[in-house]
């Protein structure tokens, strides 16, 4: 039976056929196949194409006429992390084809075969490359199966987890959402007794000006703070609205170390005696000694006495 095909040369293989004074072979050539090698090409998968004439050579012959035919080599792997899993046995495709032209075109070019010579080996390698593929083909249906049942049998352990999970996400939320609405609950409170507190000192100390702006609705929190400030520590006292500069004070003054002696009795936190580079205003280049000192809860400022 005979059989047509291409013949694909590389340059590689041209150089042999010349080395051995040989022609080239023409690029579709007519070779002979037994014809129980015949049914090797009905059972080929791949990327070929399959034509029957009637009359070539023989008028009582079929020939067969491939114009390709392409087979893929598949590589088995040990163990190989393949999608995510770890898999003994998976057969892993490669892109690596077994092409008859191919075949051919080798043998050739090392002289195994001759136009016209029988070329039933190739068929038989065409048929082994078709049974590994079958083989890795059946092979991956059995993994992927296996993966499958696996995946069936720990689904209700992974349903389960994920629940535990869900309700511990849950139950933690519950818990911070129970604290922050605590600490707003308190900040309310502190913030009620706060104003309460404000608003006493300020209808029983506080200047006119004072009085009516806090009645009338106008915030009024810095003047609030200067006045009750001065009023315990003393009217030269100016609060500190921009945080100036300051530095650690070295061999403070006798005044600077009376008045921190004196507030001692006047507020819970004390004051400390600092050197101010800039002045209180901060465009005073010749710098001056100051008693820094907190008020107390009321102010969240520090408020300084230039000496």
């Amino acid at each position: 039976m005979k059989i047509r095909t291409i013949v694909n040369l590389t340059e590689a293989q041209k150089a042999r056929i010349v080395s051995r004074n040989e022609q080239f072979p023409q690029r579709i050539c007519t070779f002979e196949i037994s014809p129980e090698k015949a049914e090797i090409i009905s059972r080929l998968s791949g990327n070929y194409t399959v034509t029957r004439e009637v009359g070539l050579g023989d008028p009582a012959q079929d020939c067969v006429v491939i114009i390709a035919v392409g087979e893929e080599s598949y590589k088995r792997l040990s163990v190989e992390k393949v999608n995510g899993y770890d898999e003994t046995g998976y057969f892993k495709q490669i892109q690596d084809p077994i092409d008859l032209r191919d075949i051919l075109a080798e043998a050739y070019s090392t002289g195994t075969i001759t136009q016209g010579a029988n070329i039933d080996f190739a068929l038989d390698i065409m048929a082994e490359a078709q049974r590994r593929r079958e083989a890795i083909e059946e092979n991956n249906k059995v993994v992927q199966a296996e993966r499958a049942r696996k995946e069936e049998e720990e689904r209700p352990v992974r349903e389960a987890q994920k629940q535990r999970e869900d309700e511990e996400k849950a139950a933690l939320k519950k818990i911070v959402a129970e604290k922050e609405a605590t600490a707003e609950a308190e900040a309310a409170v502190r913030n009620q007794a706060i104003e309460a507190e404000k608003k006493a000192w300020i209808e029983e100390h506080g200047s006119e000006r004072l009085k009516k702006g806090h009645a009338m609705g106008y915030n009024c929190q810095k003047i609030y703070e200067i006045e009750r400030a001065q009023s315990v520590m003393g009217s030269e006292y100016v609060r500190d609205s921009q945080e100036v500069d300051e530095k650690d004070r070295s061999c403070p003054s006798l005044e600077a170390l009376q008045e921190v002696e004196r507030l001692k009795s006047v507020i819970e936190k004390g004051a400390v005696i600092i050197w101010l580079p800039h002045g209180i205003s901060g465009e005073d280049e010749s710098g001056c000694e100051a008693v820094k000192a907190d008020p107390g809860t009321f102010s969240n400022k520090y408020f300084f006495r230039t000496f």
